[in-house]
């Protein structure tokens, strides 16, 4: 996922691999950026999505699903859900597993907002170990 935009970036524009996603999270790319590689990472993902269904489709009983969710720190790249929706026609969200928990007054919370997607399996077993 992110990793393979993060080398696009790195590759094309000649960065370190941290320079790459430093610039990748934190923006003062080229003005190229968003066509040369961000647009066709999403229509790949896109594409992945679509054969992961058709697959699920294929291989199950079950012919439709109701929502996709979209999880991992490539989940919150701006304009992947809408693509997603708008391509596959489906409902499409991005995972926030700490959507009905209280956040503390010292968090960064658009920070968080932004990191959530990538933070779902530590998030689930944090939880798990207090159960």
């Amino acid at each position: 996922g992110g990793k393979r935009v993060t080398e696009e970036i790195q590759r094309r524009y000649g960065l370190s691999m941290e320079e790459a996603g430093q610039a990748k999270r934190q923006g003062g790319l080229p003005e190229d950026y968003e066509t040369e590689i961000l647009e066709p990472f999403r229509e790949a993902l896109v594409q992945q999505i679509q054969r992961s269904l058709q697959f699920f489709f294929s291989s199950s009983q079950y012919n439709y699903v109701d929502q996709l969710v979209l999880a991992g720190g490539v989940a919150a790249m701006t304009g992947l859900r809408r693509e997603v929706e708008d391509k596959l026609g489906l409902p499409t969200t991005v995972a926030n597993p700490f959507a009905n928990m209280a956040i503390g007054s010292g968090v960064n919370a658009v920070a968080l907002a932004s990191d959530a997607p990538a933070m779902l399996i530590a998030t689930g077993l944090a939880l798990r170990g207090f159960e």
